[in-house]
C-alpha cells in the first residue's frame, strides 16, 4: 500500500508546497509549486456545534480535532498538536466527575494545489531519494483549511460518581446547562451535592480577548461561544486562521518514492498505537490522582491504602514516559520503530508496569454495581463508555495476534470479572481485545509498496 494523504492540525512553518516529514510532521524545504485555489462556486463556510458528555481523554481529543487514525499518527507527539494535547491533558478527564464539552468548528473555503509539480531544485534530486527525503521529507502541504476551533470543558466534581449521574439527570441533559436559569439551578445542585465546578476554554481563531466574568457560570461560556462564532461570521479574514492542513505524498508531484517507505508505514502504525496507549494511561492517572486528592470521599479496603494509590500513579507515570520515548524513537528513526513492549524489553525494562489497585476504594455513597457484558462493544471507546455508565474502570489488555500477517478487526475476546458479577464502584474490569492496529504493526514490513501514479 502507498502512503496516502492525511489531515493534521496546522503547524507553524506550513505553507503551500512546503515539504513535511510524515513521522514528525516537521516542515521542511519548499518542494512543490502550483497555484492554490478553491472549488469554483463553493466559497461558503461550514459550521458545526455540539454539546456532549465526555467519558475519556480520547473522546475529548476527538472533540479537539485530534484523530490519530485519520491523521495516520502524523505529528501525534510533535509540536503541531502540543497545544491541543496539553489542553486535553490538563482537563484531567476521569470517571468520578461529570465532564461536558461544548464544541464548535467553522471551516471557510478550503484552498489546495490542484496541479502540483516539483520545484526546479527538487527535480535535480529525484535520482537521489536519500538526499531528497532529507531535504524535503516524504509529504508536502497540498491544502490549508481556514476557520477556527472552539472547545469549552465543564467539569463538575462531586463526592462520588453516583452524584455525577444525578446532577446530569437533574440538568435534563447537556443543554440544561445553558438555559436561562442554569446558574441558579446549578448553584442549588452544588449545595445539594457539595460539588465543585470548573470551566476551561481552548480556541483557535476568533478574538484574543475572550474572557468570562464568572468562571463558574456556564451561561457565560455559551455567550463566549456566540461571540466567537459571530467574529468569524462578520470578519472572517480578520479572525480566522489556518487550523488544519492536508499533507499529500510527494510521489503525486512526480517525486521519488521514499527509500524506506515500508519503515515509514510501520512507524506510523507504531505512533497510532502509542497515541492510543497514552490516552488510556492518562485516564488511569487522572482517576488515581482524583482519588488521592479526595481520600475522605472513599471507603478504603485492605490491602489498598492511599500509599497504594501513590505507588500505582508512579508506575503509570513510568508507562507514560516510556510511551513518549518509544514514540520519539519512531519519529527520529523510522527503521527503529517498535511497540512500547518491545522498546521496554530492548532497554531492560518492562511494559506495561501500571496496574490499578484491587480493590479500588469505593465512593462512600457509591453502591455495588453489576459488571456489564463487554462482548458487544465494537470499539475501545464503546468499552470505556459502557464501563463509565456503571462507574467502573475498563483496563485494556490486547491479545497477541493469532495470525500476525493477517489484519483482524476490533473484538472483545474475554473479560475479568465476567458479566453479571458484582463490584464496588470504581473497580477495574480487564477487557481482553484483538484489534487491527497490532496486526498491522507486525504485518506492514511484509507488504510490497508501489508508488501511486500521478492523478
Amino acid at each position: 500500500m502507498a502512503i496516502t494523504q492525511v489531515t493534521v492540525p496546522y503547524l507553524s512553518g506550513y505553507d503551500f508546497g512546503v515539504g513535511a516529514d510524515l513521522a514528525s510532521g516537521s516542515p521542511m524545504g519548499l518542494v512543490v509549486e502550483g497555484q492554490p485555489s478553491g472549488v469554483p462556486g463553493a466559497a461558503g463556510a461550514t459550521a458545526s456545534f455540539d454539546i456532549t458528555r465526555i467519558h475519556s481523554t480520547s473522546e475529548l481529543e476527538k472533540s479537539l480535532g485530534i484523530d490519530v487514525e485519520a491523521s495516520y499518527g502524523c505529528a501525534a507527539f510533535g509540536a503541531g498538536m502540543s497545544a491541543r494535547f496539553s489542553f486535553a491533558q490538563k482537563s484531567m478527564v476521569q470517571s468520578s466527575s461529570l465532564f461536558l464539552a461544548i464544541t464548535a468548528n467553522v471551516s471557510l473555503e478550503f484552498i489546495s494545489i490542484k496541479g502540483p509539480s516539483l520545484t526546479e531544485p527538487a527535480k535535480g534530486l529525484v535520482g537521489r531519494p536519500d538526499v531528497f527525503s532529507t531535504r524535503y521529507g516524504n509529504m508536502f502541504v497540498r491544502g490549508v483549511g481556514r476557520g477556527g476551533l472552539f472547545v469549552g470543558v465543564i467539569q463538575i466534581d462531586t463526592s462520588n460518581s453516583a452524584d455525577s449521574e444525578s446532577i446530569s439527570a437533574e440538568l435534563s441533559g447537556s443543554y440544561g446547562l445553558f438555559s436561562g436559569d442554569a446558574k441558579t439551578h446549578l448553584d442549588s445542585l452544588q449545595k445539594k451535592f457539595r460539588s465543585e465546578i470548573h470551566i476551561s476554554v481552548y480556541h483557535e481563531g476568533g478574538p484574543v480577548d475572550l474572557a468570562m466574568n464568572d468562571i463558574q457560570n456556564p451561561v457565560e461560556l455559551y455567550e463566549l461561544l456566540v461571540r466567537w462564532l459571530q467574529s468569524l461570521e462578520h470578519e472572517p479574514d480578520k479572525y480566522s486562521k489556518p487550523y488544519y492542513t492536508t499533507l499529500a505524498p510527494i510521489q503525486i508531484a512526480d517525486g521519488p518514492m521514499p527509500p524506506n517507505a515500508a519503515d515509514v508505514q510501520h512507524a506510523q502504525d507504531v505512533l497510532i498505537y502509542c497515541a492510543k496507549e497514552r490516552s488510556a494511561i492518562l485516564d488511569n492517572i487522572n482517576l488515581l490522582g482524583f482519588v488521592r486528592q479526595h481520600p475522605a470521599n472513599y471507603v478504603w479496603t485492605e490491602p489498598t491504602t492511599p500509599d497504594t494509590i501513590t505507588q500505582a500513579l508512579t508506575t503509570y507515570q513510568a508507562d507514560l514516559d516510556l510511551v513518549a520515548h518509544c514514540a520519539s524513537q519512531a519519529i527520529n528513526d523510522v527503521t527503529k520503530a517498535v511497540t512500547p513492549a518491545d522498546f521496554a524489553a530492548a532497554t531492560g525494562s518492562s511494559y506495561p508496569k501500571g496496574t490499578m489497585p484491587m480493590p479500588m476504594p469505593a465512593s462512600k455513597a457509591g453502591a455495588t454495581v453489576v459488571v456489564p457484558d463487554f462482548s458487544g462493544c465494537a470499539t475501545w471507546d464503546a468499552c470505556n463508555r459502557l464501563a463509565a455508565e456503571k462507574h467502573l474502570n475498563a483496563v485494556n489488555q490486547v491479545a497477541a495476534a493469532a495470525e500476525p500477517g493477517k489484519e483482524t478487526p476490533f473484538k472483545v475476546l474475554s473479560q475479568i470479572p465476567t458479566a453479571g458479577e458484582s463490584l464496588p464502584e470504581g473497580s477495574n474490569v480487564t477487557v481482553v481485545t484483538q484489534h487491527v492496529a497490532l496486526a498491522r504493526i507486525f504485518s506492514l514490513r511484509n507488504i510490497n509498496l508501489v508508488a501511486t501514479p500521478p492523478p
